[in-house]
């Protein structure tokens, strides 16, 4: 780290300067309670029962700085209106790349008693393609060099042909 400097004053190298909003921390370890703040978040909106099942949405206050120190590189959207972003993960890599942001591979598991959890499901917003695959599958003529099973070939309670 360097020595920041600001209107005629220098800067102990220990700390950090936000680029964005030239806000100055005294600590690196702010964006690491951040992160950890948004795993609390998300693990306390999951619930044991299974009426709580259903999209739900974490909101967190914090600075921009915050913000963007966690999600740098993953932030799609500004919306000047409002004053929010928008970050979107899709895909078979979603939940792993947000383990990677936020740097804990349980973030979107909670425990409870009795060996019980509730989980984050991120699924897949083109449901077609889902139901497309499933019919070929479905649809697909068996594999006549797979062998079958010999203990169930022959079913003594099913009538023959």
């Amino acid at each position: 780290m360097t020595d920041f400097k600001t209107k005629n004053k220098t800067l102990p190298c220990k700390m950090l300067e936000c680029k964005l909003c030239n806000k100055i921390y005294k600590r690196p370890s702010a964006i690491e309670e951040t992160r950890q703040m948004l795993v609390y978040h998300i693990k306390e909106k999951l619930k044991q029962n299974s009426r709580h099942v259903g999209n739900v949405s974490v909101t967190i206050s914090g600075t921009e700085s915050q913000f963007f120190g966690v999600f740098k590189g993953y932030i799609h959207n500004y919306f000047p209106k409002s004053g929010t972003y928008k970050c979107i993960f899709k895909g078979a890599d979603a939940y792993s790349t947000l383990a990677h942001i936020l740097k804990d591979e349980n973030w979107g598991v909670k425990y409870f008693l009795q060996h019980q959890k509730t989980f984050v499901l991120l699924n897949s917003n083109n449901q077609d393609s889902l139901q497309e695959s499933y019919l070929n599958k479905e649809n697909q003529e068996p594999d006549p060099l797979q062998e079958l099973d010999p203990l169930q070939e022959l079913n003594p309670l099913q009538e023959p042909d």
